[in-house]
């Protein structure tokens, strides 16, 4: 029997498919079937889910187009709980209703659809609950609070009824109102209602007003529909009315800054006098009795400060404290801190030159008729002139021996090359020291100090030592209490800086900059000493991380001196025998560079002390291979952790053995 109602609904098809136009009658036909005739119908192709069965009874008492044909059809698979569902190949999905919120959208009013209501006014939960009544049992609603949108799946129909309603309900019917508050702070009041106004559970409920604080006017600005503007308003007044009958006193605790800097500065705004003991840096302003007047009469604001805890206690009217708290606020922040690293370069190269002939004649008892000399570094030619004297001299004489003992000496003493001779020319006695030395000298002096301070905060570091200088002295015969006073004076490489951070990533820096040492002793007597003093104080602007050149010195420094006889010097081709010449240069090359990096975050210092303790690790480890680093050794046994070593230095390092084990090697 099944088969043939096939044939009858099928034969009738096609004859009217040839003719653009059929008459459906379908009676208790199998639905699969019926799905079959009418995709060789519209040339349409069909997927049909398992699960679709049952039968369908279809009549028409007219011919049909192919359009008529299929908007018959999707009316039929409705009435049968199923849907056509537009597949991303062209093919369509035969299914049924309860799954198809989970499919693609579509178009017609008999076919499944899903659409995206953006809302602009309400909240997304409000609306969902508003229009879900209307959507049919086998469709969905889901409300995202987040973008403040509701997604819709269900027939096309439905759809455009739903879109009707989210038209008229989505408006804004929102009003704005200024709350002038008079004892409490805008801050702290919009704090208060950003948490009470919340969600409960996560879920935006109907009614929210947008809170915002204004400290300039110390108002805060409500939006919202005017039934919650009202309760919102009254809980304002009500918290507003309660900070005028709180406590006139108040401690705040500070998080960043220093009580005893920030004391002052509230002294002064409210016209106190500035204590003692912290008015150090501060200058007070005019008007501050101007300041102490314009409170209430019989109003007074008294600020101390509780070094135990870093706290403030304050003792004034609410409106003066609302004021001072919204003070403390601003700058009671965690401030950045800047590393400054200087890079001392100096250069030095000296050079001396020296040329000179020294002659004695002397008698026969070995007395000095006549004699030269000229360079300090030759020989002392009268010395060895009396050693040559002192050869006429018994050999048991012990003169003998000491002038031969001065004449070497002497000789040891001198520098460069030293050739001469003497003897005997009847009864006089002569002789004669030529002398040339060159002589050169050169320095790399590089030093790199580097030190960590706060954001506008004054540091100093000093590699060195302190060098006692006199300053006064008795030392007169006769005098029955001899003194002598010194003073100490730092000597070697001093650093004191002051970082100023900028908008923008720059940093202006205060610097002075001091590099001395010991040249000498200018007295033996005395023991005062001769100090070399190089020293810059600037002020410059250099971006975070650069390099810039704080200042330099280039000394160079020629001397030519010649020591001669006067007319002799000048006679041709002798004149060389009666003079003495020395040439000296110096040259001083001097240079101060400096970089500053900002110190941001708490990750950033961890990772540049990490990086400076890697560094010395790893010279450590240059040092004494194949031994555990002596820091390593002092953070792991002493302080009991872990050494902030960065990865690319924690290799496999040897750890020195503890109860005849050995320690595993360190982990990041």
């Amino acid at each position: 029997m099944l088969a043939a109602l096939v044939v009858q609904v099928v034969l009738p098809v096609a004859q009217a498919h040839s003719q653009e136009r059929q008459i459906l009658n379908v009676q208790g036909a199998d639905i699969r079937a019926f799905i079959q005739d009418i995709a060789r119908s519209t040339g349409r192709t069909f997927i049909v889910d398992p699960s679709v069965t049952g039968t369908v009874t279809v009549t028409s008492d007219r011919a049909l187009t192919p359009a008529e044909t299929y908007e018959v059809f999707l009316s039929t698979l409705r009435a049968n709980g199923l849907v056509v569902i537009p597949t991303a190949s062209g093919a369509y999905r035969i299914a049924p209703a309860q799954g198809a919120a989970q499919g693609p959208a579509s178009v017609g009013s008999e076919r499944f659809a899903t659409e995206v209501f953006q809302l602009h006014h309400i909240d997304a939960a409000s609306a969902a609950e508003t229009i879900r009544p209307l959507v049919g049992p086998q469709g969905q609603v889901l409300a995202n609070p987040n973008s403040n949108t509701v997604v819709v799946a269900d027939f096309a129909d439905n759809l455009a009824r739903v879109r009707a309603l989210i038209a008229r309900i989505d408006v804004d019917r929102t009003d704005i109102v200024v709350v002038t508050l008079e004892n409490s702070s805008a801050r702290e009041i919009a704090a208060v209602l950003a948490e009470v106004l919340a969600p409960v559970g996560g879920q935006a409920g109907q009614g929210l007003v947008k809170v915002t604080a204004v400290e300039s006017s110390n108002s805060i600005v409500l939006r919202g529909e005017p039934a919650a503007l009202v309760r919102v308003q009254s809980l304002i007044f009500d918290l507003d009315q309660r900070a005028l009958t709180s406590a006139d006193v108040r401690v705040i605790f500070l998080q960043h800054i220093d009580a005893e800097q920030l004391l002052p500065v509230l002294q002064q705004i409210v016209g106190q006098p500035v204590t003692p003991s912290s008015a150090s840096g501060v200058q007070p302003v005019e008007g501050g009795e101007a300041a102490a007047a314009s409170l209430a009469p019989g109003q007074r604001a008294t600020i101390a400060r509780y070094p135990g805890a870093n706290a403030l206690v304050i003792s004034a009217p609410p409106e003066t404290q609302r004021m001072l708290g919204d003070v403390i606020a601003q700058l009671d922040r965690r401030r950045q801190q800047v590393l400054i690293e200087a890079i001392v370069v100096e250069l030095s190269d000296n050079a001396v030159r020296e040329l000179g002939v020294q002659w004695l004649l002397a008698g026969e008892d070995g007395n000095p008729i006549l004699a030269t000399n000229y360079s300090q570094r030759a020989a002392p030619l009268l010395s060895i002139g009396g050693a040559l004297a002192g050869r006429d001299l018994d050999e048991d004489d012990p003169l003998r021996d000491e002038l031969a003992k001065a004449a070497l000496n002497g000789l040891l003493g001198a520098n460069g090359f030293i050739g001469g001779g003497g003897g005997r020319v009847g009864d006089a006695l002569f002789g004669f020291i030529i002398n040339a030395a060159r002589s050169d000298a050169g320095s790399n002096l590089l030093q790199t100090p580097s030190l960590m301070t706060l954001d506008n905060e004054e540091a100093t570091i000093l590699v060195g030592q302190e060098v006692p200088i006199t300053t006064g002295e008795t030392l007169l015969n006769g005098n029955t209490n001899p003194f002598r006073t010194t003073q100490r004076q730092d000597i070697g490489v001093k650093l004191v800086v002051r970082p100023q951070i900028n908008a923008g990533g720059s940093v202006t820096l205060f610097i002075r900059q001091e590099v001395s040492s010991i040249n000498g002793i200018l007295s033996s007597n005395a023991g005062d000493l001769i100090l070399d003093k190089r020293e810059l104080e600037t002020t410059l602007v250099v971006d975070d991380g650069d390099i810039a050149v704080a200042g330099g010195l280039l000394d160079q420094n020629d001397r030519i001196s010649m020591d001669r006889v006067p007319y002799l010097s000048d006679v041709p081709l002798i004149g060389g025998l009666f003079r003495s010449e020395s040439r000296q240069r110096g040259r001083t090359n001097l240079m101060i560079f400096i970089r500053p990096t900002i110190i941001r975050s708490p990750a950033d210092a961890q990772r540049l002390t990490a990086d400076r303790w890697g560094y010395m690790r790893q010279e450590q480890l240059r040092v004494a291979p194949g031994q555990e680093p002596s820091l390593d050794e002092l953070i792991r046994d002493y302080i009991r952790t872990q050494p902030p070593v960065p990865p690319q230095y924690l290799e496999t390092a040897p750890v020195a053995p503890v109860d005849g084990g050995t320690l595993p090697p360190l982990q990041p």
